[in-house]
């Protein structure tokens, strides 16, 4: 029934399909029959209505059913003869129909290209250090040791460089190209590193009570959006002026330090142990750190080593989906989807390269998870539910059936197979030296 197959690409085959008159008045009559059984009209018993007139009244439905069969078994075959797995729906054009004659169309099918991968083994990664240097240790120390620092008031002078303001900020946009905002009672660092250095250099040498109004044009190029390449008017008023003192660095501090937010301090927390914890987490934090600069740069030798094309399909559904996530964090956050101002065909643009690559890797992996027979039983599928689901402070049981319901429960199991092949890769990775 193929007159012809075109391989026009990896992805992209063609197929041009002719069923013999013969077949067609087989299904025809196939579908008439059937019709005859449920069809009842004025003067015929049922069951018993001619078939011309069954062709001639509901030629349209008759029509639809003998196309929907033929189109289907053909195009069927066709996917099994030529052992291909289509990526969404085939697209059937240049249909020619009519009733005891050949049918004719064609048919285009996106599928999943075939890798072949090659030279997996051994990819180079980098090194990495894992192991905390002082600085770093005693750095965290004093993050921690900032965040239980007390504030005392500054009384009878102007502030200066170290001084923390205690400020009522309001913004507004003068080409009216954003929202006002508010914020009262934050405290700023006069000269701090993450202060703003505008805020700054017009809050020193000011005085409680003092109001003060300046302008920044923000870069294009910020991260925040809802800022970049606008200009904004800032009218900060000065309340208050705060000292920080920070608390002393002995047993006691450490002692708070350690005290989980309900409970008792360990036994024994003393200012070692504390030197042990931070160093401790510093450690899984770089050793995080260093294991996804590998799986990444194994990523990148997969992706050197496979000229892979990205199925239009594939990419799409990625784009959706992280659209998706996209917009349940712009909900978390608060915002009205229906009153952000929000590009969503830019934002696929900016989507789609990332998109790409993500499928890329994929289907690489995927064909390593294949040859090298990766798989991820029931059990270790369930071990991976009751993990989450104690993270999540739920029950196993629950979380199985929301998954379930979801239906999520094979997708999840996929990413842990496509993880498992990416451990693989890294434990036969060779560390750069």
């Amino acid at each position: 029934m193929i007159t012809s197959f075109v391989d026009e690409s990896p992805t992209k085959k063609v197929l041009t399909f002719e069923v013999p008159a013969e077949d067609v008045r087989k299904a025809t009559d196939r579908t008439v029959k059937g019709m005859a059984k449920q069809i009842r009209l004025p003067g015929f018993r049922p069951g018993k209505v001619p078939p011309d007139m069954i062709r001639k009244r509901f030629a349209a439905d008759v029509k639809n059913d003998v196309l929907e069969h033929l189109i289907q078994a053909s195009v069927g075959e066709a996917l099994r003869e030529k052992k291909l797995i289509p990526l969404g729906q085939p697209k059937i054009d240049d249909l020619k129909f009519a009733f005891e004659e050949a049918l004719s169309f064609r048919v285009e099918i996106e599928v999943r290209p075939v890798v072949e991968p090659t030279d997996y083994r051994g990819l180079k990664v980098p090194a990495g250090n894992t192991v905390p240097t002082a600085e770093e240790i005693d750095g965290l120390i004093g993050r921690i040791r900032e965040g239980h620092s007390t504030y005392e008031p500054i009384e009878g002078r102007a502030a200066r460089d170290g001084d923390f303001a205690l400020v009522d900020i309001k913004g507004s946009f003068p080409k009216g190209d954003g929202k006002d905002f508010a914020a009262d009672k934050t405290l700023v660092e006069v000269g701090g590193e993450h202060s703003m250095p505008e805020l700054s250099a017009h809050l020193r040498n000011a005085e409680p009570g003092v109001t003060v109004t300046f302008q920044k044009d923000w870069a294009a190029d910020v991260p925040d959006k809802d800022f970049a390449g606008k200009t904004v008017l800032y009218t900060v008023h000065l309340a208050a002026l705060k000292s920080r003192a920070l608390p002393a660095l002995d047993d006691e501090f450490a002692r708070l330090a350690l005290t989980p937010r309900e409970g008792e301090a360990p036994e024994g927390a003393n200012l070692a142990m504390l030197n042990e914890k931070v160093a401790g987490s510093l450690k899984r934090e770089k050793e995080q750190a260093v294991r996804e600069t590998r799986r990444r740069a194994v990523l990148d030798g997969l992706l050197a080593l496979h000229d892979v094309p990205a199925p239009g399909t594939m990419v799409e559904s990625e784009v959706d989906s992280a659209l998706k996530d996209y917009a349940r964090h712009l909900s978390r956050e608060g915002i009205d989807l229906k009153e952000a101002k929000v590009d969503w065909n830019e934002l696929r643009k900016e989507a789609r390269p990332s998109a790409e690559r993500r499928v890329k890797e994929y289907l690489i992996l995927d064909a390593i998870g294949d040859k090298e027979n990766v798989t991820v039983t029931d059990t270790e599928l369930d071990g991976e539910l009751k993990r989450r689901a104690q993270a999540m402070g739920i029950t196993f049981a629950d979380l199985k059936a929301a998954v379930v319901k979801a239906e999520r429960l094979e997708g999840m199991r996929e990413e842990l197979r496509i993880d498992r092949v990416l451990d693989f890769l890294l434990a036969e990775a060779v560390v750069a030296s």
